[in-house]
């Protein structure tokens, strides 16, 4: 099986058979993201994935998860989704879960009930990117979605038995933003009460100048090291989860967290407000170790 470069993946789909769906990404618009720019969205025709899970079948028949991609495989028909999703349970007997990347704009698309067809064939974890809960942001970054529409498509997945997982991006908002940003997402993230939460930290190496002067204009700044941990306590402290898994292990973050919310949260914010206290301790990831 041949992959159609560049391919990602959650860093949680580490050990999972990956098999591209889809190529590129449906909407391939938001400002910050540059994952997909050089594909053109397609969806595979099936008898080319059929190939891909028959040969892989053969090589690993003891799959037990496997990881749909590129960008948004829910982009595709719901009849094709169904064949590949009933081909990858025959031909992998001790397989567990599906999972998939997912955008606001095809989850709203696809009814209650075909999500739990989906369901019934083991997708199981469904990965979004919230990115930020403020409206004026959302529509700045052209995320293509609204915080009430990015609210109902999640709320509508895990009313048919999905698991959510999902993230914001730190310093989004840049400095004069921050705050809102931050205090936003997480009324978002409470609106939803997902399952997984994550946060990743923007990161544009070269293209900084660019994005901060003739993407963004307005004045707009990127945040600092001491202005991220901030954001990411504003996010935090607001968290009103029922039960959820996070972390800020991504290696964009400057300081990795994991735990369980609500029972971890004082927890985390007192490791929050000790690297506030001290930003050149060992406590964050130096920068050459960012990105890796």
């Amino acid at each position: 099986m041949d992959y159609d470069m560049p391919l990602f993946r959650p860093p949680s789909e580490a050990r999972s058979l990956i098999f591209q769906v889809t190529l590129g990404c449906s909407w391939n618009r938001c400002l910050f993201c540059a994952m997909y720019k050089t594909k053109n969205f397609l969806v595979r025709p099936f008898d080319e994935v059929e190939r891909d899970v028959i040969e892989m079948s053969r090589r690993y028949p003891e799959t037990r998860k496997i990881f749909l991609a590129d960008g948004d495989p829910l982009a595709a028909p719901t009849d094709y989704l169904l064949k590949v999703l009933d081909l990858m349970n025959e031909r992998f007997p001790s397989l567990q879960r599906i999972s998939s990347y997912a955008g606001p704009t095809n989850l709203k698309a696809k009814t209650i009930e075909e999500l739990r067809m989906f369901r019934e064939r083991k997708l199981d974890v469904l990965y979004l990117g919230i990115e930020t809960g403020n409206d004026e942001l959302l529509k700045r970054i052209r995320k293509g979605a609204t915080a009430q529409q990015i609210i109902d498509a999640s709320r509508k997945a895990i009313e048919a038995g999905l698991r959510m997982s999902t993230f914001i991006i730190l310093g989004l908002g840049g400095v004069d933003g921050s705050h809102a940003h931050a205090k936003d997402s997480a009324r978002v993230a409470n609106a939803i009460d997902p399952q997984f939460l994550a946060t990743l930290t923007l990161m544009l190496g070269e293209y900084e100048r660019i994005y901060e002067e003739k993407i963004m204009g307005g004045g707009f700044k990127l945040i600092d090291k001491s202005q991220s941990l901030q954001e990411l306590r504003w996010f935090i402290e607001d968290l009103e989860l029922t039960d959820c898994k996070f972390g800020s292990e991504h290696a964009s973050n400057y300081l990795p967290i994991t735990g369980t919310l609500p029972k971890d949260k004082e927890e985390i914010l007192g490791h929050i407000d000790k690297a506030l206290k001290n930003t050149s301790s060992g406590m964050l990831r130096p920068e050459w170790a960012r990105g890796l």
